[in-house]
């Protein structure tokens, strides 16, 4: 499987301390190699076309089409809930690929 780094979430990525920038990129490279079979503690769906991989703090966002997977969000986990405004992003994102 093959996943793809919005340009956005890159420039996030860049801005994170080294450890953690390895480690986002780690599970992403996790995903492209088990994809949905990885477990609730690695991935979760959030809704319908969109799951939420979970390194650590960090909360990337992937928005499945049928022949590809996109990171289209990203942020630093602050609370159990995922922010109104980062949905609103999420769902803005995701419309762009379709």
């Amino acid at each position: 499987m093959n996943v793809t780094v919005d340009h956005r979430v890159k420039r996030f990525l860049d801005k994170l301390n080294k450890k953690e920038r390895a480690k986002a990129f780690g599970y992403i490279e996790f995903f492209e190699d088990y994809g949905f079979t990885l477990d609730q503690r690695y991935l979760k769906k959030v809704k319908n076309h969109i799951w939420e991989l979970r390194p650590g703090r960090i909360r990337l966002f992937v928005f499945v089409r049928s022949t590809s997977q996109i990171v289209i969000h990203a942020f630093i986990k602050k609370s159990q809930k995922i922010k109104k405004e980062d949905l609103v992003v999420i769902e803005q994102r995701g419309k762009e690929y379709l």
